[in-house]
């Protein structure tokens, strides 16, 4: 593991503080960009998996109308 050397300002900073201005955690704003992203790319895969589920589902109905009608 890499050592990170300190300035003598850092070392009286608090623990989250630190963590932020040496980037080993995310900002807050980054953390709210990242939730953004996540909740429009898990409703991306809802509604695209909705819509193949829903063809699939087309499909096969259209399937059973053929065969009464055969």
């Amino acid at each position: 593991m890499e050592e990170i050397l300190l300035t003598s300002r850092q070392r009286m900073l608090s623990p989250d503080r630190l963590a932020l201005e040496l980037n080993l955690i995310e900002t807050p704003q980054e953390f709210e960009r990242n939730k953004i992203i996540n909740y429009l790319l898990i409703g991306g895969l809802l509604m695209a998996t909705f819509v193949i589920s829903y063809n699939v589902y087309q499909i096969h109905q259209e399937e059973i109308k053929q065969k009464r009608v055969n």
